[in-house]
């Protein structure tokens, strides 16, 4: 038997997800329609606009960069599994250079005996 989704908008109630004026859940549209007004009052251009969809996975893309587990994550966002998790996760060139040169660095101090991080 899956989860318990009787609430608005199919999503159990979480502690992630702020209440709305009244205590209530907050509605998915609700934060769709702010977003898109701060945006508007800012004068961000359109093309430069982005939806709640697109902040949550920069978040989680933030999160997973700077070593937050991903199992944790998963949990924040409610997942099954760690694979839907990682839909959400686009690390940066930057990112994924970084921990290829660690992992060589890593594999290189095995072989030889030698620390090469310093």
């Amino acid at each position: 038997m899956g989860p318990d989704r009787a609430d608005v908008d199919g999503l159990k109630e979480s502690p992630a997800r702020p209440p709305d004026e009244s205590g209530g859940p907050l509605h998915r549209g609700t934060i769709r329609n702010r977003l898109r007004y701060l945006m508007e009052l800012e004068g961000r251009p359109p093309s430069e606009r982005f939806s709640p969809h697109a902040l949550r996975r920069a978040c989680v893309t933030h999160n997973y960069e700077r070593g937050v587990d991903l199992v944790a994550i998963q949990q924040m966002l409610e997942h099954w599994t760690v694979s839907s998790t990682m839909r959400y996760v686009w690390p940066s060139a930057t990112f994924i250079e970084d921990a290829y040169q660690r992992a060589i660095a890593s594999t290189l101090a095995e072989l030889t005996g030698k620390d090469t991080t310093a």
